[in-house]
C-alpha cells in the first residue's frame, strides 16, 4: 500500500477515537487524550495546570468536509493569572485571558471560531502561559469544537513518525570536515582573542571589522604576510556591544546596543574620532540580550534589527514596544521608520540575490525552528510578548522563505551572504554562519508565483571558528568574523576570531538547488549522475512535517512523517532529478535524504546528501516531467537505506543538544555527555546560591532536561539552557536519556 494511502487509512482508523457519536456537530477533545501532561498533575481526568513549560495539550482532529468551528474551554480557576492562553489552531492564534470561577465551579469559556480545512489532519494545541509556576492551579477537563454538520469532525491518531535511517556526515548527520573546494586560513592576532561582531569591506582591499569589546580594526588585505599575524590597526575605540558595520562609500556605520551611529574622520587622520549618533528612536531596556543586529545599506537607508530582552525567560514574556523590529533609518535625516516585526533574535541581515533583503533568527520561543525570511513591509514573523504587542502583530504570521530546522541545519544562523560569480556553481546562492552549530550553510532561494522559498543545504564544516559576520572582496575572497560569549574563555578564544576561504573551483559532487513543482520537487546536482542511476525511487527518504509556533521554546514537527515517492525520473543530461510526490501540503517542510552510495559520472561519490524545502506555495500549472526508467537503470544490490534503531535519541541529541554539549571531552557552551551517568556533580539553586553534591542517574538527567534551572552545574548561569523540554512527549524524553546513557558510557 502506498505511503499517502496508508496514513489515510490511519487518520481514517483515528475516528474511532471520536469522543462524540457521528450524529452530533461537536466533538469533545479530553485532557486525557493530550501527549504530555509536564509537570502538571491529574485529578481523574481533569489536569491540574500548575506550570505551562514540559506540557504538550495538543489533538490531531480531522473533517470530511471544510467548515467553520467554534472552540469552547471547560475549566474551573480560582484567581486570574498575569498572562492569556494561548490556542493554536493549524498556525492561527488566538489568546484567552483566564476568567477566576468561584467555588470551583466549571464554566465554560468561547476561545474563538477557525477555519478547518478537509482531509489531513490539523493540530489543535492548548499552549499555558511558559515559564512562571502558578500560585493555583487552572483545571482543565476538555476543549470543545463545535460546527454546523452532524459526524464531520474526529479526533484523529498522530501519524506514525518515521524512523530515521543509520547515519554519517554530510548524510542525517552534521558534517565534520571542511569543503573539498575551500581552501581556509585562521587569521589569528597572537596573544588577542578577537571576537568579531560586524563586517563590512572599504574599497576593494581594505576590511573594517568591529570586536564585542568595542574596537573598531582596519585590516590592508594586500599586506597579509604569509606567516605571522596580519597587520591590524585599531581606528575606533570605546563603542558600546556593536553588532553591526556598514559602509556606504566613504562613510562608516555601526549599530550599537542600543544606537545606529557614524563614526566620522573630522581630521582626516585615518582615526574616528566623532561618533554621531544617527537614531536612537525606539524603547529599549537594560537587558542584556537587547542588542541592534548587523547592518546593510540600501536606498540611502541603514537597515538593522533589534532583538528582544530574554532576562527574565521562565519567568514573564514581557518585552519594551517594537523590540523585534527591521528598523529602517535615513542615512541624513535620521528619520526612522519600522518596516517589519515578529522577530526574536535576527543575528544575521543581508542583501539577498535580486537586492530582497534577508534576515536569520533563532529558534526559541514563538520559533519552533531557525529561520531565514524575507523581509517585507508590515510582515510580521509571529514573536510575540505581553501587549502591548507589535503593531504588525496578526493571528497568521508570515512564513519564512526558508524553515532551518533546529540541529539539523542550523542552531543560531547569523548573516546572510550572496556568493559572487566567481563562486562557480554556488553563485548567486545565500550562505551564512552559525554561532553554535557552526559552519557555512547554503540556500538556494526561488520565486513561486510571487513568494520566495527555496531550501537549505548543508555545505562545510571543519572550521576552528564559529563564523558570526561575513565579508566579500571582488575577487571573491571571503572573510568570515566569529565570536562567543560567556565566562569559558578557553572556548570563547578557540572559537573567536577571523579566518579567510578562498574558492578554488575544485568540483564536488553534490546536491545544488531544489525546485518545487505542482506535483513533486526537482532536484540539480553539481555533476551528471553516473549512467542509469537515480532512477529508483527507493534511493530517496523522504519525510514531510509543518511547524505549529507556541509561546514555549521551539516546537515540535506537525504531522511529520514519510512521504511517498511514486517516481523518479532523470534529466537527458542527467544532473537533475525529479521526485513525484503526491502529497505534497503547502505551508510544510520536505526534507530529501539521498544515499551515499548514489555516483557522478565520474565516480565521484557525495559530499553530502540532505536538503530541506521549505514549501510555503506549490505553483498550480508546473508539474514536473515523469518518464519510464531506461531498460539498462541500475537497481540497488543492497538497500540504499538502513535502519539499525536507536536514531531517535541520536536524531534529539543533534536536535536538541548537539550545540553545547559535546559527546566526548571537547568544550561547548554546556557540559560534556562523556562519563556523566554515574558521576558526581556540584549543582547550585539558583535562587539561594547554595551549592550541594548530586549523582548523575537517570532522575538528574530528566529533571535537567524539563527543568533547566533546576540544578544547575556549578559554574554555569542561568537561563543558559532554554527549557527544550516542552517539546517533548513522553517516548522522546525517555528517547533522549537512554542514548544520554549509552554515549556516556561509550569509551
Amino acid at each position: 500500500m502506498r505511503i499517502a494511502a496508508a496514513l489515510l487509512l490511519s487518520l481514517a482508523l483515528g475516528r474511532a477515537l471520536a469522543a462524540t457519536a457521528d450524529s452530533t456537530r461537536a466533538l469533545d477533545l479530553p485532557a486525557h487524550a493530550i501527549p504530555s501532561k509536564g509537570p502538571n498533575t491529574w485529578a481523574g481526568d481533569v489536569l491540574e495546570i500548575t506550570r505551562g513549560r514540559g506540557a504538550t495539550l495538543g489533538w490531531y482532529v480531522t473533517a470530511q468536509q471544510t467548515e467553520d468551528v467554534t472552540v469552547f474551554i471547560d475549566y474551573t480557576c480560582a484567581a486570574p493569572l498575569n498572562q492569556d492562553y494561548q490556542l493554536s489552531f493549524d498556525g492561527l492564534d488566538c489568546f484567552w485571558s483566564v476568567t477566576p470561577t468561584t467555588d470551583g465551579a466549571w464554566s465554560r469559556a468561547k476561545l474563538g471560531t477557525f477555519r478547518l480545512r478537509a482531509g489531513l489532519p490539523v493540530w489543535v494545541q492548548l499552549v499555558p502561559p511558559s515559564g512562571r509556576k502558578y500560585a493555583h492551579p487552572l483545571r482543565f477537563r476538555k476543549l470543545i469544537l463545535e460546527g454546523a454538520t452532524p459526524g464531520n469532525l474526529a479526533l484523529a491518531s498522530a501519524p506514525p513518525e518515521p524512523s530515521a535511517p543509520d547515519s554519517t556526515p554530510g548524510f542525517g548527520k552534521k558534517l565534520t570536515g571542511v569543503h573539498p573546494a575551500l581552501e581556509a586560513r585562521d587569521l589569528r592576532w597572537d596573544g588577542t582573542t578577537l571576537r568579531i561582531s560586524g563586517m563590512a569591506m572599504r574599497g576593494p582591499r581594505e576590511l573594517l571589522f568591529t570586536t564585542w569589546e568595542g574596537d573598531v580594526f582596519s585590516l590592508d588585505l594586500a599586506a597579509i604576510p604569509e606567516a605571522g599575524p596580519p597587520p591590524f590597526r585599531r581606528i575606533a575605540q570605546g563603542l558600546s556591544e556593536p553588532m553591526g558595520l556598514a559602509v556606504d562609500g566613504r562613510r562608516i556605520f555601526v549599530t550599537e546596543k542600543n544606537q545606529a551611529t557614524e563614526l566620522i574622520d573630522a581630521d582626516g587622520d585615518g582615526t574616528f574620532e566623532t561618533y554621531r549618533c544617527l537614531s536612537h528612536d525606539w524603547p529599549c531596556s537594560m537587558d542584556s540580550h537587547e542588542y541592534l543586529f548587523g547592518a546593510v545599506v540600501q536606498d540611502g537607508h541603514l537597515y538593522f534589527c533589534t532583538s528582544v530582552a530574554m532576562g527574565y525567560r521562565g519567568e514573564d514574556n514581557y518585552q519594551a514596544p517594537l523590540r523585534g523590529s527591521v528598523v529602517k533609518v535615513h542615512l541624513e535625516t535620521g528619520k526612522t521608520e519600522i518596516v517589519a516585526g515578529g522577530l526574536r533574535s535576527p543575528d544575521g541581515i543581508g542583501l539577498g540575490p535580486q537586492g530582497e533583503i534577508l534576515v536569520t533568527d533563532n529558534q526559541g520561543e514563538w520559533l519552533p525552528g531557525n529561520k531565514l525570511v524575507h523581509i517585507q513591509p508590515d510582515a510580521f514573523f509571529n514573536f510575540r510578548s505581553l501587549a502591548p504587542w507589535h503593531p504588525f502583530d496578526r493571528s497568521q504570521a508570515t512564513p519564512p522563505a526558508v524553515w532551518l530546522p533546529q540541529g539539523e541545519i542550523a542552531a543560531s544562523p547569523t548573516q546572510p551572504l550572496v556568493l559572487p560569480r566567481n563562486w562557480g556553481p554556488y553563485a548567486g546562492h545565500v550562505v551564512f554562519g552559525d554561532a553554535t552549530f557552526g559552519g557555512l550553510q547554503r540556500a538556494f532561494l526561488e520565486n513561486v508565483e510571487g513568494e520566495l522559498q527555496g531550501a537549505a543545504f548543508p555545505f562545510s564544516q571543519g572550521f576552528r571558528h564559529l563564523f558570526h559576520r561575513l565579508a566579500l572582496t571582488p575577487e571573491g575572497e571571503l572573510y568570515a568574523g566569529a565570536i562567543a560569549r560567556g565566562q569559558d574563555w578557553a572556548f570563547i578564544d578557540r572559537v573567536s576570531g577571523l579566518t579567510r576561504l578562498r574558492y578554488t573551483g575544485q568540483a564536488v559532487f553534490e546536491p545544488l538547488a531544489a525546485r518545487l513543482r505542482t506535483n513533486g520537487i526537482e532536484i540539480e546536482f553539481t555533476l551528471p549522475l553516473a549512467e542509469g542511476h537515480g532512477w529508483n525511487p527507493a534511493g530517496y527518504f523522504v519525510t514531510q512535517w509543518g511547524y505549529q509556533a507556541t509561546q514555549t521554546y521551539g516546537g515540535a514537527k506537525i504531522r511529520y512523517r514519510r512521504a511517498e515517492v511514486r517516481s523518479a525520473t532523470v534529466s537527458p543530461d542527467r544532473r537533475r532529478v525529479f521526485l513525484e510526490l503526491p502529497g505534497l501540503v503547502a505551508g510544510e517542510l520536505v526534507h530529501v535524504r539521498l544515499p551515499p552510495s548514489l555516483p557522478a559520472a565520474g565516480g565521484q561519490p557525495l559530499w553530502t546528501g540532505e536538503l530541506w524545502y521549505t514549501a510555503n506555495r506549490i505553483p498550480r500549472n508546473h508539474p514536473g516531467t515523469v518518464g519510464a526508467p531506461p531498460p539498462h537503470a541500475q537497481v540497488a544490490a543492497q538497500p540504499f537505506f538502513t535502519f539499525s534503531g536507536g536514531e531517535a535519541g541520536r536524531g534529539l541529541y543533534q536536535t536538541f543538544c548537539a550545540a553545547c554539549h559535546s559527546l566526548d571531552e571537547t568544550k561547548l557552551v554546556g557540559p560534556g555527555f562523556r562519563g556523566l551517568v554515574g558521576a558526581k556533580r556540584k549543582v547550585r539553586d539558583p535562587a539561594t546560591g547554595t551549592t550541594r553534591e548530586v549523582k548523575a542517574d537517570l532522575a538528574y538527567l530528566r529533571e535537567s532536561i524539563l527543568e533547566p534551572n533546576a540544578l544547575l552545574v556549578d559554574g554555569y548561569s542561568e537561563n543558559l539552557m532554554p527549557p527544550i523540554g516542552a517539546t517533548f512527549t513522553e517516548k522522546q524524553l525517555d528517547d533522549l536519556v537512554a542514548f544520554i546513557v549509552k554515549i556516556s558510557k561509550a569509551r
